[in-house]
């Protein structure tokens, strides 16, 4: 029976053990990234109801995230010159 030589194995087996990692890592970071898309979702989820809850108490308002300085927010139906 015909062989390949001893290197000619080891290089080919080589290279497949390194494909077989580089996809084990690809398929692990795949599912880092759906984790973050998921708690990304939940934040935004999360956003809606504080803004949800302010608008309910504060009226449409646009809020100065630095100093918590609240404005009327302005209507995009009456623009002021």
């Amino acid at each position: 029976m015909k062989k390949i030589s001893k290197k000619e194995l080891e290089e080919l087996n080589d290279y497949v053990k390194a494909i077989n990692e580089a996809q084990t890592t690809v398929g692990a970071l795949e599912m880092q990234k759906q984790k973050a898309v998921r708690e990304a979702e939940m934040l935004i989820d999360g956003l809606k109801a504080v803004r949800k809850a302010l608008e309910e108490k504060h009226g449409d308002i646009t809020v100065n995230l630095t100093t918590g300085e609240i404005t009327e927010a302005e209507d995009a139906d009456n623009p002021q010159d």
